[in-house]
């Protein structure tokens, strides 16, 4: 071939001067070029060093492999209003980004530039993320923020001249057949608070000393009425018949608290003996052994299984009905204590082995125990800290919620004092509280009476309660919470006491 060949493909023009003489192909000064087609923006330069025509020519030019395709950007990018110049480093673009003079966005066709910078947008959203969060949810109707909380006043007030002033004294109680009981120094009183008629039941006599404790049989004896005097004996009566049924006679210690347990009543004792009494047998079956001091508080489970005890040193015991020991053994290091007396116990009845427990003075603390999962050196899962003194505590049945009642407070060192605990004995003095469970949190707070709140006794419904103020003379009735509308589906409901008033 002589001359020159053109060599035309879709990549370009290759124009080279081809000797037949020589085997080889002599290079050229010339440059071919390959204009890509892909590309608009770029244009590549190549140099054909040594290219063996013949077997070139002898297949298409198509290549194998696809040339690589540039994803280059080719919108341009948008300019700021504000010219930075064009050295920026690291520091400046900081700095830029802070005052809000350049944006995140380096390609930005269709958007104009952010007037916000990074700062404040993450400002705005944390305060609109606060703002969520921080919105306060409607209270349940069941709740005694929507209850107690909404009126702040007692629905009922009664007169109660001539009773005990001793703190750690259980005057009243509250029956299933819905009835108040009330012991009046030597008398016994019960009003029956459908009809309202007020029935005086019994006398005690002056060498028995005046009544200390009374409490009415549960669900399944609601007209047994017990009730113990200073000395230590105890009687039942039925208040429907109006008749005694049997005297238990132990002169020998004093009375304490007591608390029934279907036919079986156990009572505290001065000397730290807890007896127990089977209204079938009409006899003591049997003696708990573990207090040293006098037991005020006395207090069974909701299945009956477990026994609390307090006693005036502040030690708590947990006895099983079952297998007739202590769960709480001294040998074992296993104990629950307050720093004061211990009179106010409650067992919760929607979680198995909750139990709460409230110390007098020096203690004035609530303590709330996982009874199922004691071990040595356990202490309680929530204290809550009141600087007031403890007379009783309730458990909701219908929400996670517990009342209690309060005494006299006392000063605290601010040395001693956690701030936490500071601010919680805020107004708490001869106050009825309600704290929420688990965050132990005050919903309610209202001044029940204008001296100390001696007792108090929770409706069979779990709704309202009755307070007592010895030395106010004074007996009030209070709307705490409510009851789900839906009996039927509350009957399942591991929330609800399974309990009417009649």
């Amino acid at each position: 071939m002589a001359g020159t060949n053109e060599i035309h493909s879709e990549y370009g023009t290759i124009t080279d001067a081809i000797t037949p003489a020589c085997a080889t192909i002599q290079r050229t000064q010339s440059r071919a070029s390959v204009s890509s087609t892909y590309s608009t923006r770029k244009r590549r330069r190549v140099s054909v060093a040594s290219l063996d025509l013949g077997q070139d020519l002898a297949r298409p030019l198509t290549p194998e492999t696809p040339i690589e395709e540039i994803n280059g950007d080719r919108f341009v990018t948008l300019r700021t209003s504000t010219s930075l110049p064009l050295n920026i480093t690291p520091r400046t673009n900081r700095i830029a980004k802070a005052f809000g003079l350049l944006d995140d966005r380096v390609l930005s066709p269709t958007y104009p530039p952010s007037h916000f910078s990074d700062r404040c947008f993450r400002s705005l959203l944390r305060r609109s993320a606060s703002e969520l969060f921080s919105t306060s949810r409607a209270a349940s109707l069941l709740s005694a923020k929507a209850n107690l909380g909404a009126h702040n006043h007692f629905v009922l007030a009664l007169d109660g001249p001539g009773m005990s002033t001793d703190l750690f004294a259980s005057p009243m109680a509250w029956s299933h057949a819905n009835c108040i009981g009330v012991a009046f120094k030597y008398d016994v009183y019960f009003q029956n608070l459908e009809s309202r008629a007020v029935v005086h039941l019994c006398r005690s006599s002056l060498s028995d000393g005046t009544v200390h404790s009374i409490d009415w049989g549960g669900k399944a004896n609601p007209y047994l009425l017990a009730l113990g005097v200073t000395v230590g004996d105890v009687r039942v009566i039925d208040a429907e018949k109006k008749m005694p049924l049997v005297d238990w006679v132990d002169s020998g210690h004093g009375m304490g608290g007591m608390h029934w347990n279907g036919d079986v009543l156990a009572v505290g004792r001065t000397g730290g003996i807890v007896t127990l009494f089977d209204i079938r047998m009409r006899a003591e079956i049997a003696k708990i052994m573990g207090h040293k001091r006098r037991v005020h508080g006395v207090k069974w489970s909701v299945d009956g299984r477990h026994l609390a005890t307090g006693d005036d040193s502040g030690i708590v015991h947990i006895w099983d009905h079952r297998a007739g020991h202590l769960l709480t053994n001294d040998d074992k290091n296993i104990r629950m204590k307050h720093k004061g007396p211990v009179k106010a116990l409650s067992w919760s009845p929607w979680q198995h082995g909750l139990l709460a427990t409230g110390g007098g003075s020096p203690d004035g603390e609530i303590h709330i125990w996982n009874t199922g999962k004691i071990a040595p050196s356990s202490g309680p899962v929530h204290t809550i800290p009141l600087q007031t003194t403890i007379t009783s505590l309730h458990w909701s049945p219908h929400c996670k919620e517990l009342l209690s009642t309060h005494g006299s407070s006392w000063a605290v060192p601010q040395t001693n004092v956690r701030p936490v605990a500071h601010l919680s004995a805020v107004g708490v003095e001869n106050s009825l509280v309600v704290h929420s469970y688990p965050s132990c949190q005050r919903i309610v707070n209202v001044k029940a009476h204008s001296a100390p709140v001696g007792h108090s006794c929770i409706a069979p419904d779990g709704c309202s309660v009755f307070t007592v103020s010895p030395k106010e003379e004074t007996i009030k009735m209070f709307r705490v919470w409510s009851a789900p509308d839906d009996k039927e589906k509350c009957e399942g409901s591991d929330m609800t006491l399974k309990s009417t008033i009649r």
